[in-house]
């Protein structure tokens, strides 16, 4: 299984779960001009799109989550993901809010509140149901995704509602809950193509990871690949000398 270690907020950070840092290498920065963070992290999501969607073997991934280690807020990473995806397939793409841990999901005053919208039925009401960001790119907020759902939290249940999400979307990617403090994050890796954990640099503690990462393979969740969110590290000498 190859690890994946990417950095969403400069720059790629090496899978804390193996060591061979021979294999990997940092990418070149070209001292010609001055180094954009922002560009940097847009084509990090980029190239984690690539290597997760499009490899094509040994099958194609349409629905992956994406799980932090520990709480902390992934949704922009998710929606980031999302929306590379969709600039790279003419494919329809929906980012789906899916922490079934988070306090709303057992709100019942919040589940009233939305019976008109989660009411719809059949065919395209997940889509229907859904926020249209852009031509091929949706966002699925949790009360959809809920929907009517009696045993929302029931293998089966899940099982169904990915099943719905696959009928109407072609990619689907889902914000889990975090997989160090809920179950749910496994369950939902073991159910859909696999899992991307995300670390955060300095915070994330490795014995956490090393766990959850286990937790996955006693649940047959494939784990993809790991993501390394706010990292930095120091600017180039070449480019340093030129500011």
């Amino acid at each position: 299984m190859s690890t994946l270690a990417d950095s969403l907020r400069p720059p790629i950070g090496r899978s804390i779960f193996e060591s061979r840092p021979a294999e990997q290498q940092l990418p070149v920065i070209q001292e010609r001009g001055l180094w954009d963070p922002d560009r940097f992290a847009e084509e990090q999501i980029r190239s984690l799109v690539r290597q997760v969607f499009f490899p094509g073997w040994p099958k194609p991934i349409r629905q992956v989550v994406f799980s932090a280690v520990e709480p902390m807020d992934i949704a922009g990473i998710c929606l980031q993901v999302g929306q590379a995806l969709a600039a790279q397939t003419a494919g329809s793409v929906c980012v789906v809010e899916a922490n079934l841990c988070a306090s709303e999901v057992g709100n019942l005053s919040m589940r009233k509140g939305c019976e008109p919208v989660c009411g719809q039925k059949g065919f395209g009401s997940l889509r229907n149901s859904s926020r249209q960001i852009s031509s091929n790119l949706w966002r699925v907020p949790i009360n959809v995704f809920l929907g009517e759902g009696e045993n929302i939290l029931s293998p089966v249940w899940l099982d169904s509602r990915l099943r719905d999400l696959r009928l109407e979307f072609d990619y689907t990617v889902l914000h889990g809950p975090p997989a160090g403090l809920c179950s749910e994050a496994a369950l939902l890796g073991h159910l859909t193509d696999g899992i991307v954990l995300v670390l955060e640099a300095n915070s994330t503690r490795r014995v956490a990871a090393q766990k959850v990462k286990q937790t996955l393979q006693a649940t047959n969740a494939r784990l993809l690949g790991t993501v390394l969110n706010q990292r930095t590290f120091p600017i180039p000498e070449g480019i340093y000398k030129k500011l």
